[in-house]
């Protein structure tokens, strides 16, 4: 086992070590041990139906190796999991297996893992512990922060709370079985943090991609590592985003629409974040926030490292404007958007139209045609 680099995140509710390192699945069972005066009684380990096969097994042995009561219990892959019917799967079989206050949940996956898994913590009865054990790059921002959530058919992650985990543990040599939309998808949030909160992560990305391209190990814990201090910095500071932590939804909002109208899994998170980050520089730009040269920056940054940058073409402006409107960050039936000042200057803005989104869409078509070809 090889610890990386760890991280101390304290807030108003909580106060848990993000550990990056490798070998550490099998490690499970002693970090439980650390973390509690009094064992669990029972632990459920909540993965889905491609992590589990892989790591299961493994994060199962070290547990029970001090809580003998534990089980897997598998969810199909994909956003179909976040759903209440999932929820009310993974509940009963809870309830049925006599699991108490005083159980563990832990998460062994990626980002709709982690959700579900956080979720189902935060309300079975009234709450009880969780770890986040995220397996993909996209997870790291998910994992970190206690936003837990479901979907609901008309928007995603509307149905959820804010619950902190006890701990979260960064196998690295997990992502070694990633295929490249994951890194991708996974990539691009790194990106979103750089652009919200520190261009120096950016400069950093864009040196090392060729190692990360390669899941060079200790390269990939370093990213992480980089882009998770953002995270926590901004989560220390507003745990429950009534102010700053608003800034990590930047690309989100039409990242959230394009999802919901291709329907949930259909195209990574990341990804659609990607494509969503471009759109409000261009917002951001036409109505004089955005600098041309952070709007040129975005683009290129996308570029560089192969994200897309327009709408996929089964997602017609007419759905985006559908969804949008359904957004957990509008106020009072108005949009709302993070914007950028410059790169590392986000800015909150309420009452973005419907006009100058399907602008900027019209606006990013074109633009995206045109570095293309470059």
């Amino acid at each position: 086992m090889s610890v990386y680099h760890k991280i101390q995140l304290e807030t108003n509710t909580a106060s848990y070590h993000i550990s990056f390192g490798s070998g550490l699945l099998q490690s499970i069972g002693q970090c439980i041990t650390d973390l509690f005066d009094f064992l669990p009684t029972k632990v459920i380990v909540l993965s889905d139906d491609k992590v589990a096969p892989l790591y299961g097994q493994t994060v199962c042995t070290s547990v029970q190796t001090v809580v003998p009561d534990t089980k897997i219990f598998v969810v199909q892959h994909g956003e179909q999991s976040k759903s209440l019917t999932v929820y009310d799967q993974v509940v009963g079989y809870m309830l049925e297996n006599n699991f108490d206050r005083k159980s563990l949940v832990i998460a062994l996956g990626g980002g709709v893992v982690g959700d579900l898994a956080g979720f189902v913590a935060a309300t079975y009865m009234r709450g009880i512990p969780f770890i986040q054990v995220p397996t993909t790059i996209l997870a790291h921002d998910s994992s970190v922060g206690g936003k837990v959530a479901i979907n609901h058919p008309l928007g995603k992650n509307t149905i959820g709370a804010f619950y902190q985990p006890k701990a979260v543990i960064y196998d690295v040599d997990t992502l070694k079985t990633l295929p490249k939309e994951q890194l991708d998808s996974g990539i691009a949030e790194v990106v979103k943090h750089g652009h919200i909160h520190s261009p120096e992560l950016i400069d950093w990305l864009m040196e090392n991609y060729y190692k990360i391209d390669q899941l060079n190990q200790a390269t990939l814990a370093d990213m992480l590592y980089r882009s998770c201090l953002v995270k926590a910095n901004i989560v220390s500071q507003d745990e429950r985003e009534q102010g700053i932590r608003a800034y990590l939804n930047f690309g989100h909002t039409i990242g959230h629409s394009i999802e919901s109208a291709l329907g949930y899994g259909n195209i990574p998170h990341g990804i659609a974040v990607a494509i969503g980050m471009v759109t409000a520089a261009i917002i951001g730009y036409q109505k004089g926030i955005t600098p041309k040269h952070v709007l040129d920056q975005v683009i290129s940054v996308n570029k560089f490292l192969g994200l897309p940058m327009r709408l996929p073409k089964e997602v017609t402006y007419d759905k985006i404007l559908q969804y949008i409107q359904y957004d957990k960050k509008n106020v009072g039936g108005f949009l709302t958007f993070v914007l950028l000042k410059d790169i590392g200057a986000p800015e909150i803005f309420k009452g973005i139209t419907k006009e100058e989104v399907l602008d900027a869409l019209y606006y990013q078509l074109n633009i995206a045609l045109d570095v293309t070809k470059g």
